[in-house]
């Protein structure tokens, strides 16, 4: 693990494959967090926790200095947050990332955690020289409009963009952020 910014209590560090190896048990609890709040994070449910587990070990595989990125966030040396910066395959669109798996755990949510994860990975987007960062989640709920609070621009919605864990398909909300 590469520190990244201390706040609060809160330490954020960059998250190396062999650090997600290690962590990946509780890496897979944030996404069982995220499942039980009605949030998919790109897997369809019902998410057992080994399958939440493989998830992060592929994650693990995925990334690189350049083009994906997954910073953690440590609250007392635990692993309780997470966001991964992935930049665009596109030649034309190398200046522009997407931010995935953004999820704080549970129990520690509305504590800054989050708020601390993307000014880091917006920090960390710059240095990458990145110039816009972009994402999606599901529409009209808490996960939504934390991004309007933190500075991101809403671009609007697409309809049955996503299917929540219970099944049912919802409209995503679209943001973006210039640096």
């Amino acid at each position: 693990m590469t520190p990244s910014r201390r706040g609060g209590v809160t330490t954020i560090v960059e998250l190396h494959a062999a650090d997600v190896e290690a962590a990946a048990g509780e890496l897979a609890q944030l996404l069982l967090d995220a499942h039980a709040s009605g949030m998919a994070l790109g897997l369809p449910g019902p998410l057992l926790r080994e399958r939440a587990v493989e998830e992060w070990l592929a994650t693990a595989r995925l990334l690189h200095p350049r083009d994906r990125i997954m910073l953690g966030a440590l609250v007392d040396d635990r692993l309780v947050g997470t966001v991964q910066i992935v930049r665009a395959s596109a030649a034309n669109g190398r200046h522009r990332a997407e931010i995935v798996r953004f999820a704080i755990r549970g129990d520690l949510r509305g504590r800054g955690i989050g708020r601390e994860l993307l000014e880091a990975a917006a920090d960390r987007a710059r240095e990458l020289e990145l110039s816009l960062l972009w994402l999606s989640t599901h529409a009209d709920t808490s996960s939504d409009r934390i991004y309007e609070r933190l500075g991101w621009r809403r671009v609007g919605v697409i309809p049955r963009y996503a299917a929540r864990p219970d099944g049912e398909l919802v409209g995503n909300a679209f943001y973006y952020l210039e640096l």
